[in-house]
């Protein structure tokens, strides 16, 4: 197994300028002090005498904090740096998992898998746990992009094992929330409130807001699913406090916060408030350049346009969330252009455009196992397609896959929340479903 940086450092001889600087650099991450921490490990590098793997390892450090900074391309030159100062295979290894974070963080997904792979194939053959749970979390965050979800837990669940026994707590605080969010994709919201929490165990023991302030959102966006709108209003309050507490970083997780806190007021019939809240998310997306969010809030801009009969707004923005669904490759947003497009030809009274795009929108969301999803769109479909048989099927298909969403609901009020809401009494009575069964 590799050995950590602070035995490494015990075994070289490194000036104390040198490594009081470098602690003094790791102090400042810890406290979310990107910016404050590059002088630091900008000084220890600034010793000639200092070793090569240390000054590796401070050159590391500061792509890091540049990648926490999106500051891509200065992250992107430290890490090779980092490689090129030092021959030591495990900080090849680490170099190069981190080189896969930048390339995911810029967009170049592909570039980031093959990073990912090289490193996961020398971090085994090191066996470098740390290296290996790194190249594995970056797979199984590449994975659940592409709607891979079975994938992406395999790789995930391989980065918790590594980071657990290592027990590194931040690492495992990291992988828990890629869980979490994979899980939620799958519509399997009690395994995702599980993740989520525990995450946030860990995070809050190690006072790390930014973090916090994400796992938040994430396990609102949870208790939104589940049409606890209540539970979700507050979490998502609590981290948009908490970011606007931060001094970096905000911009990249601000628009996520805005587009559920969106939601949940839609939800809730607050719809002005609401749709003021889609707006300002996208207009952030747009400018972090984050194709995901900008998909998400194009999506439910649509249907709360949709609610609000308000069809030739919705039409505009459902192209625009079919030029970015195209852009992501990925199933899952796919999924959510066709549904709105459906959503909106049924409002036009255009039932055979409706049906094509509805089951355009079920084969996509079957191939990301998407549960969350299915029941919707198989309830939709009840209504659009004429033939009563087949809408009599397909609202119990529906009324299925809530059923798989309720039955694992560990907490009582969480159960009682999403059984009692509109939609979902809908079709449960549509299919002569009895909720106190599940």
């Amino acid at each position: 197994m590799a050995q950590t940086t602070s035995s490494i450092f015990r075994t070289l001889s490194i000036p104390d300028a040198a490594l009081t600087a470098y602690h003094a650099g790791k102090a400042a991450m810890s406290r979310q002090r990107y910016r404050e921490a590059l002088p630091h490990f900008e000084k220890a590098l600034s010793s000639p005498d200092a070793a090569a793997i240390f000054r590796a390892r401070a050159q590391e450090q500061c792509g890091v904090c540049h990648l926490w900074l999106g500051n891509y391309e200065d992250a992107e030159a430290s890490f090779q740096a980092a490689r090129e100062i030092s021959d030591d295979e495990n900080q090849q290894a680490r170099a190069r998992a981190h080189l896969g974070d930048v390339a995911d963080s810029s967009g170049d997904h592909e570039k980031a898998r093959s990073l990912y792979t090289q490193a996961l194939k020398e971090g085994l053959a090191l066996n470098d746990l740390l290296v290996t749970g790194r190249a594995q979390r970056g797979l199984g965050i590449l994975n659940h992009r592409r709607g891979n979800t079975e994938q992406a837990l395999s790789h995930l669940t391989q980065a918790l094992v590594a980071f657990r026994q290592l027990g590194h707590a931040p690492e495992q605080a990291s992988v828990l929330s890629s869980i979490g969010r994979t899980r939620y994709a799958r519509g399997e919201y009690q395994q995702a409130i599980t993740a989520h929490k525990e995450a946030l165990r860990i995070l809050e023991a190690m006072a790390e807001r930014w973090r916090i302030v994400r796992s938040l959102n994430d396990l609102g966006e949870c208790y939104q699913a589940l049409y606890a709108m209540p539970d979700a209003l507050d979490a998502h309050q609590r981290a948009l406090q908490l970011a606007d507490e931060q001094l970096y970083g905000i911009a990249t997780i601000k628009p996520h916060i805005q587009r559920n806190l969106g939601v949940d007021l839609v939800e809730s019939g607050r719809y002005e408030v609401g749709l003021a809240y889609l707006k300002q998310s996208l207009i952030g997306a747009r400018s972090e350049g984050d194709r995901e969010q900008e998909a998400l809030g194009l999506y439910h801009l649509a249907r709360t346009y949709l609610r609000r009969e308000r069809g030739d707004e919705a039409e505009e923005v459902i192209s625009e969330l079919n030029a970015v669904a195209e852009q992501i490759d990925s199933d899952r947003y796919r999924a959510l252009a066709s549904f709105v497009q459906g959503e909106l030809a049924f409002a036009r009274n255009d039932a055979q455009t409706a049906v094509t795009a509805l089951n355009e929108a079920i084969l996509r969301a079957q191939s990301s196992l998407d549960r969350g999803m299915l029941w919707k769109l198989h309830a939709a479909m009840s209504h659009v397609v004429g033939d009563h048989a087949l809408a009599t099927v397909h609202a119990e298909i529906a009324a299925d896959f809530v059923r798989q969403t309720a039955e694992p609901l560990q907490d009582a009020h969480l159960k009682e929340s999403f059984l009692s809401a509109a939609p979902v009494v809908a079709v449960l009575q549509a299919a002569g479903a009895n909720p106190d069964t599940f």
